[in-house]
């Protein structure tokens, strides 16, 4: 496999992330997010929210985690989790997609990439436990945040999502944030 053919074949495999639609919105409620811009945003947010990640944690590390884990969206497509039977459904999905997708690069770009998505997906750094946050932390800062359109969206957020929020949002800041955005929704936090 000639280099530069297979890194433009990546590339613009890739490029389809424009056309993954997901769940959430805008921060202005005019359209569906896409995962290119979620990738884009999560990249902005690691970087301007740095300080608050656990000292010592590597935040070009974390960008290129944020960067590379919704890559595989391309063919897994994204999808709105609430069920473990979902997410091993997802999973299993995204699980091919990474080999599917990542065997398009040369195979030492390949390798790094998928050490990269497999790092964020295990969660053991702290570089990708910082970057799960943020990712956990991005569409409820567009949904719920001050100005968001999350309840004429969505209405209001369930139980399960402030669980499932609870569970991956462990910064204490950005903790505090989320609980005061859905204090003003009028749902309780135990």
């Amino acid at each position: 496999m000639e280099r530069i053919p297979a890194q433009l074949d990546f590339l613009l495999t890739c490029d389809r992330l424009r056309n993954v639609e997901r769940q959430n919105y805008l921060h202005d409620g005019s359209r569906a997010e896409n995962s290119a811009e979620h990738s884009w945003f999560l990249a902005l947010m690691a970087l301007t929210l740095a300080e608050y990640a656990p000292t010592g944690t590597d935040i070009s590390h974390v960008v290129k985690l944020l960067v590379v884990h919704d890559l595989v969206e391309v063919f897994a497509g994204d999808a709105y989790i609430e069920t473990a039977e979902a997410a091993a459904e997802q999973t299993a999905k995204e699980v091919q997609a990474a080999a599917r997708l990542f065997a398009l690069l040369p195979t030492d770009q390949a390798l790094e990439f998928r050490a990269l998505w497999d790092e964020f997906e295990a969660r053991t750094t702290a570089e990708a436990q910082f970057a799960r946050q943020l990712d956990a932390f991005a569409p409820a800062l567009l949904t719920w945040a001050n100005g968001g359109h999350g309840r004429e969206k969505w209405g209001q957020p369930s139980a399960g999502y402030v669980a499932m929020k609870r569970q991956t949002i462990t910064q204490p800041e950005l903790w505090r944030q989320f609980e005061g955005w859905m204090a003003r929704e009028g749902v309780e936090i135990a």
